[in-house]
């Protein structure tokens, strides 16, 4: 493909707190497009609506100004593609202006959060907002009873995995045959996930399973009190053994947060419930799946007690997952859609509902 211009607007968090939030999906996809020849504009739009708001806050008094910003920067670099990663700050018409203003220009959403409805319903609002006004949307589950609710038959819709990047996730921890630790499952302990198919508060599931495992070393939520981020959070995931990979819904077809790629990314053996449908992707000598509870227990006890076999499957799906999941093969995935050269051979897992 020749190279494209490509703004991609999405939420860096560069204000927030700084380094905290390196291993997003954000920086993973800009990454990867650069890498495979394309010219990208990064913009911050949270980061930048503060600079608009009092005091950064009270942002509604900045968001008309910022969205005239927003506009005046389309019109100026006149990209051939504009990408919007949970651009919440855009209002629908200001991106209404940029397409009648760019009409050879391309654009496309993505979104990493839950689209379930019995579970969330703001982030299906959000995608709906700018779903006509796009040209492409892609989510990270690839459940087409879920898809479905965006109108496939009007609107191109399709999945997209959460992106791994070795120069993000560089860890090694199949390597390590005593970590510094045994399981982590870092999670707030106030939201809401699905254990063996009932939701449950994080701090509810996190005492069932300290009840039910003979373990020391194991990390729940925080280090010290304080909230796992940034380079800790990358050490964390480099120096252990296991990762519970626990999501806000674990029965829709290939649904997971990026817990998944940190873990996996950063060579720890993932343990996942087998609803979540990643067995079509992956091997049982990849990831330690588990159906309920009790196997999940067992699991945990049998790899904690056999580090030879756990290093060595705990590579595996490091491999499998840099291999299918990799950031120059999804931003490859993106720029194919948005200019026409799609075709879905070229990758291996679902791509756009029919």
């Amino acid at each position: 493909m020749i190279s494209k211009r490509i703004i991609h607007c999405t939420n860096f968090n560069l204000l927030k707190r700084t380094g905290a939030y390196m291993n997003i999906a954000s920086y993973k996809i800009s990454h990867g497009l650069i890498r495979n020849g394309h010219n990208v504009l990064d913009f911050s739009d949270r980061d930048i609506l503060k600079t608009f708001s009092v005091f950064g806050k009270l942002k509604q008094f900045g968001r008309k100004p910022f969205n005239e910003l927003f506009y005046q920067y389309c019109v100026d670099t006149n990209p051939d593609g504009i990408i919007l990663g949970h651009a919440d700050t855009i209002m629908p018409e200001t991106l209404a202006r940029i397409r009648k203003a760019l009409p050879n220009t391309k654009v496309l959403q993505w979104n990493v959060d839950c689209i379930n409805p019995q579970i969330v319903s703001s982030n299906i609002e959000h995608i709906k907002s700018k779903i006509d006004l796009v040209d492409y949307t892609i989510i990270t589950t690839a459940d087409k009873d879920l898809l479905r609710q965006f109108d496939v038959k009007k609107h191109k819709v399709g999945f997209m995995p959460n992106p791994t990047d070795k120069s993000i996730e560089s860890g090694r921890a199949f390597e390590i045959k005593y970590p510094e630790w045994d399981l982590v499952f870092p999670s707030s302990p106030t939201s809401v996930r699905e254990f063996d198919g009932r939701l449950m508060k994080t701090s509810d599931i996190i005492e069932r399973i300290s009840r039910n495992i003979n373990m020391n070393k194991v990390l729940f939520s925080r280090v010290d009190g304080k909230n796992l981020v940034g380079g800790e959070y990358q050490r964390v995931f480099s120096n252990t053994a296991m990762g519970l990979n626990i999501n806000r819904s674990n029965h829709d077809y290939l649904y997971s947060s990026d817990r998944m790629a940190h873990l996996m990314g950063n060579g720890a053996l993932a343990l996942m419930d087998r609803r979540t449908g990643f067995g079509d992707l992956f091997g049982d000598d990849e990831i330690a799946f588990y159906k309920d509870e009790d196997e999940l227990y067992g699991k945990i006890d049998y790899y904690r007690r056999n580090p030879e076999e756990r290093m060595a499957m705990s590579e595996k799906g490091w491999k499998k997952y840099h291999e299918l999941f990799n950031e120059r093969l999804i931003a490859k995935y993106i720029a194919d859609l948005m200019f026409d050269e799609f075709d879905a051979k070229d990758y291996p897992w679902p791509t756009i509902v029919e």
